[in-house]
């Protein structure tokens, strides 16, 4: 049985973590399943968003499975088969963080390490609000991985981040929610998957072509002047009136339906 589920619906493509034994363990057929299903919803042009739950209530990934952390330690071909396994989950946050779709993360339960750091490309992340959380690579006797120091002091700080590693300590969404790691966290996973449909409805209303090149503009900023930056801006901006429904977007955009 696959590890992965998928189902579409309306140009949305749920894929689920389905490993009930391993609790979704991140482990090589694991990190294989997921990024097949991710690669073909990147690649599929009727695909206009991908959304990341867990099919399990009680979880959405344990992370890395600790007895095979102990076994790969005793071996000598160790470092090479743990390498093998980053190197592919590595790649399935790479296709999340550069897809084209719009990729929202629903989170619920608990989310381990690298259950929880895989997701942290998504444009777009709920939490149900009793999710547990921890990144304990210190007391692992790991440094980070799988994006963990490179989003999180980027959506929380250096100094909450530093906390969290070096306490290793368990937190849930709820009191991480004003953190800026979740755009939103909600009281239970019924509202979470409601609110998810909402958003798909309420963003694939907008121009879904402009959605790589928002992306990009936003990520670029870090590192481009401001004169490079408004001149990339502009040539985007006018790239948009090459688009033959521009002026019925235009006069319609007053009747759309927004979400708050």
């Amino acid at each position: 049985m696959s590890n992965v589920q998928v189902h579409i619906n309306d140009g949305i493509r749920y894929i689920e973590l389905n490993n009930q034994q391993t609790k979704n363990s991140l482990d090589l057929q694991m990190a294989t399943d997921l990024f097949q299903a991710v690669r073909y919803a990147n690649e599929d042009p009727d695909c206009k968003a991908i959304v990341f739950l867990s099919s399990a209530r009680a979880f959405f990934s344990s992370g890395p499975a600790l007895e095979g952390l102990i076994e790969l330690s005793t071996r000598q071909d160790g470092p090479g088969l743990l390498d093998s396994v980053v190197e592919k989950l590595n790649k399935i946050i790479l296709e999340i963080y550069e897809s084209p779709k719009l990729t929202i993360a629903g989170i619920h339960g608990y989310a381990y390490g690298g259950g929880l750091n895989i997701m942290l490309a998504c444009d777009y992340r709920i939490a149900e609000e009793k999710t547990k959380f921890i990144e304990n690579f210190h007391y692992m006797g790991f440094t980070p991985d799988l994006s963990a120091s490179y989003f999180l002091p980027r959506y929380i700080g250096l100094s909450r981040t530093m906390e969290l590693l070096l306490t290793g300590r368990l937190f849930t969404a709820k009191e991480v929610a004003d953190w800026g790691l979740f755009h939103e966290v909600v009281e239970k996973r019924s509202v979470m998957l409601e609110r998810i449909d909402q958003l798909c409805r309420q963003i694939l209303q907008g121009e879904g072509r402009n959605l790589p090149r928002m992306k990009e503009l936003l990520r670029s900023s870090f590192y481009s002047t401001l004169e490079e930056h408004l001149d990339k801006e502009k040539r985007y901006l006018t790239d948009c009136f090459k688009y033959p429904e521009i002026t019925e977007r235009l006069k319609n955009v007053g009747s759309l339906s927004f979400i708050n």
